[in-house]
């Protein structure tokens, strides 16, 4: 899935900025204090209140926890050991310890491939024969879905037949042929279709009774609707560059949007107490809730890569875990973002260190938990200079911050100001455009001659681009893609996006 997002200039801000406001509710441990006085700090240069959760675990218990801004910044709703963050991507280790654990009770085989997946489906592009659940859950499989990936995680046009038909319009990855690593949503969202039949059972009750329930995680779920029956405060998402950045992104998160490469919330100490299984080889205290050989096996390389994250090199790819070294430790990591979150998963096997940090807004995120893991691992590893050198660290961040603001402004009133470059009038492309397997868009005319479209739970106004029949449209905020209308005969046709074509309907 191709996105024609802001340009590189602005997105090097976006990595290299800050955040927020409200003090930590936590007792600060000794040895952490300036910890938190630098997030504190850092946020109350932004001035913009959205929130972070911050956990260390450290020799099998957490060592610090820290609170800061708001879960709800309308309601001033601060954030605290019980809110519940949308994690993104940080919920592939989960689904594949899942599959492992279902592999060690006699359930699931990860050699299984899709060919034996799928026994009555024929797969015309792929060859199903040599395509594992393995490669699947290491990214190794050299297969891409755009539409699987837009249904599950986006528009919400899907249940479970969808799903399974979708799963046959599975193609060549060409820019990771089967074998090399490739990230993506794909694997996962395969290998959750087939273990929701064999498993007898959703992959969300399959997290829940194999990983959830035995860590005592009570604040977590792989359904939205579970925690808003049960009143959890569940953190609202923000983007520094909205234009409205006080108030809530559209684009929310619901239960046909939870999917399995990303489809979780959890509270920071739920996710300290999954950390601490990592590092104790499956214990809480002196009880052991999962198997040690089954942890041992996840933690274990399984893909190589060559790459960084910001500062976290990348080696290879293990059970749903990056892994690589970072300050001279061995890590495993898994990072997740989405429209109004940024979530961070990581830790230190051999040093017994691991870190949470959980944020609801994703333009300022990425760079301040970078940021908050080298103090956090710093202070947790001894280093002598760290509370001197990571401070000026932030500092250097909210300078950044402050000018981000007006390179944003720039860059949205250049992509407005493009030029239609349409062959009919605007309001002849209107109408309702059909996919036999993903629904339909439908584009309307609006006030003042704006172009809206709604696809599912997306929603987006269209602005002009530089080909013709083409428009920018942003269904995912901060993430835009180009749309082409096909037309023939002086009418419109179809409409492609990201590859997919919709026919439009009489």
């Amino acid at each position: 899935m191709r996105t024609n997002t802001l340009k590189p200039a602005l997105l090097s801000l976006l990595v290299a900025s800050t955040t927020f406001t409200t003090p930590a509710t936590a007792a600060t441990p000794p040895g952490f204090d300036g910890l938190t006085r630098t997030i504190q700090a850092s946020k109350d240069a932004t001035g913009f209140p959205t929130g972070t959760a911050v956990i260390v675990v450290k020799d099998g218990k957490i060592a610090y926890e820290g609170y800061f801004g708001n879960a709800d910044i309308a309601a001033k709703t601060p954030v605290d050991r019980n809110t519940v963050f949308y994690i993104a991507s940080a919920t592939k280790p989960f689904f594949a310890l899942a599959t492992l654990l279902a592999e060690h009770a006699g359930q699931f085989d990860t050699r299984t491939t899709l060919a034996a997946m799928f026994p009555q489906a024929r797969f015309t592009e792929v060859d199903a024969a040599t395509v594992d659940a393995r490669a699947l859950l290491t990214h190794t499989a050299g297969i891409d879905n755009g539409g699987l990936v837009w249904a599950t995680a986006f528009t919400g046009n899907q249940d479970a037949g969808a799903r399974r038909r979708l799963v046959l319009e599975s193609r060549p990855n060409t820019e990771a042929p089967p074998g090399i690593f490739g990230y993506t949503n794909v694997g996962y969202n395969i290998a959750s279709v087939w273990t929701d039949r064999i498993g007898a059972m959703p992959w969300q009750d399959q997290l829940d009774r194999r990983i959830f329930s035995p860590l005592g995680m009570t604040r977590t779920t792989a359904r939205v609707s579970h925690a808003e029956r049960r009143g959890w405060a569940i953190a609202q998402p923000y983007s520094f560059v909205a234009d409205h950045r006080t108030q809530p992104l559209y684009l929310r998160k619901t239960d046909a949007t939870m999917h399995a490469a990303g489809g979780m919330l959890s509270s920071a100490p739920d996710l300290g107490r999954f950390l601490i299984a990592q590092l104790v080889e499956g214990k809480l205290g002196r009880t052991q809730r999962l198997p040690a050989r089954v942890i041992r096996a996840s933690q274990v390389r399984q893909a190589s890569t060559d790459s960084r994250y910001l500062d976290f090199p990348r080696d290879g790819y293990a059970w749903g875990w990056y892994t690589g070294e970072y300050k001279g430790q061995r890590m495993l990591h898994h990072f997740g973002g989405f429209a109004g979150f940024h979530a961070h998963l990581s830790f230190m096997p051999e040093a017994n260190i691991g870190l949470v940090v959980l944020n609801n807004e994703d333009a300022l995120s990425a760079r301040l938990t970078n940021l908050i893991a080298d103090f956090s691992y710093g202070l947790a590893l001894g280093e002598a200079d760290i509370e001197v050198t990571a401070p000026a660290k932030f500092a250097k961040l909210a300078e950044d911050a402050r000018q981000l603001q007006d390179t944003v402004l720039q860059q949205r009133d250049a992509m407005r100001a493009r030029p239609w470059r349409l062959s009919l009038p605007r309001a002849a492309y209107a109408g309702r455009y059909a996919h036999a397997l993903l629904g339909e868009v439908t584009v309307s005319d609006g006030p003042d001659n704006v172009m809206q479209m709604h696809w599912g739970q997306l929603q987006a106004v269209a602005t002009g681009y530089d080909k013709p029949d083409h428009v920018r449209i942003e269904f995912v905020p901060n993430s835009g893609n180009v749309l082409e209308f096909i037309v023939k005969d002086g009418k419109p046709e179809a409409l492609v996006f990201d590859g997919l074509r919709f026919v439009k309907m009489p």
